[in-house]
């Protein structure tokens, strides 16, 4: 259980989560998932302090994420009970305050790119057949997300039968220097979860920016559908509290309701922040004054 933050640092700023649950026993996994997250900061720092809005930086990173076959999200997604991997992400610009999200794409390996897409539009939240269709219409060709480690843990799970799990979901938020907010959130959801089960990533409660904070949650999704993290968090900061503040306050709900969870955050001051209830949480990060910050157990 730990809470993490820093008062006000210079923009921009980017944060990024691979996802909260128990602590994973392989080392090597573990080791290799830092790597990742350094490498994805460093990418994405270079484009972000020339100019790149908030929107351009979280989903570039996102789509990072779900290249890496290290995350529950995109390629190495965790597989639902009937063997299919279905994704989910969402986008929420801060500055137009507007969300976009895609629920159980499935032959995707990037739906964050697909959500980034319905930031154009006026209907900009789409189920699967929808989201099927939008892909064909961007000419984006059909992709197995499904990686062989994926494979064997069905196949097991068939043959001998493992408890399902919550966690895993990838994020990011980041302020950029025009002093604009974004969030991003992408999922496989649950391992082994029933068919078609939506999670909270492509949801207001697991994803959520406005010009006064941008939030990125992960962990058990009900858990966070129920107490509507996201969009609690943000209105409390919206209402007068510092995000400091408000995160203090939902992490003492979170402990007294034993949720497991967590989330990153970022307000218009560039004060940050990280929280969660699991054994661990991955993240990394950079501003305008501190080269990186990494933290969390991995």
């Amino acid at each position: 259980m730990t809470k993490l933050s820093a008062s006000q640092v210079q923009p921009p700023v980017i944060l990024i989560h691979g996802g909260a649950g128990p602590a994973d026993t392989d080392m090597s996994r573990r080791e290799r998932r830092g790597t990742v997250l350094r490498q994805i900061i460093e990418s994405v720092w270079p484009a972000l302090v020339a100019g790149q809005s908030a929107l351009d930086a979280v989903t570039e990173a996102i789509r990072q994420m779900e290249a890496s076959s290290l995350f529950n999200a995109g390629y190495g997604a965790k597989l639902q009970e009937d063997g299919l991997a279905r994704l989910s992400a969402s986008l929420m610009d801060g500055h137009k305050q507007k969300f976009s999200g895609v629920l159980l794409a499935t032959h995707v390996k990037h739906p964050s790119q697909l959500a980034h897409a319905l930031q154009r539009r006026s209907q900009s939240v789409l189920g699967p057949l929808g989201v099927q269709l939008l892909a064909r219409e961007l000419g984006i060709a059909p992709e197995n997300p499904v990686t062989a480690e994926r494979a064997r843990e069905w196949s097991e799970h068939l043959a001998h039968g493992s408890p399902p799990e919550g966690q895993g979901t990838v994020g990011a938020v980041a302020l950029d220097l025009a002093g604009d907010l974004a969030a991003a959130t992408s999922t496989g959801g649950g391992k082994f979860n029933y068919p078609e089960r939506i999670s909270d990533s492509a949801t207001v409660a697991g994803n959520y920016a406005s010009e006064f904070a941008a939030i990125s949650c992960t962990g058990v999704g009900e858990e966070i559908v129920d107490d509507g993290l996201a969009v609690r968090l943000e209105t409390r900061v919206r209402d007068g509290l510092t995000l400091i503040e408000a995160s203090e306050r939902a992490y003492a709900e979170a402990l007294e309701r034993r949720r497991q969870y967590g989330w990153i955050g970022i307000d218009r001051k560039g004060i940050w922040v990280t929280y969660w209830t699991t054994e661990a949480m991955q993240c990394d990060g950079r501003s305008g004054n501190m080269d990186r910050f990494a933290f969390g157990r991995l």
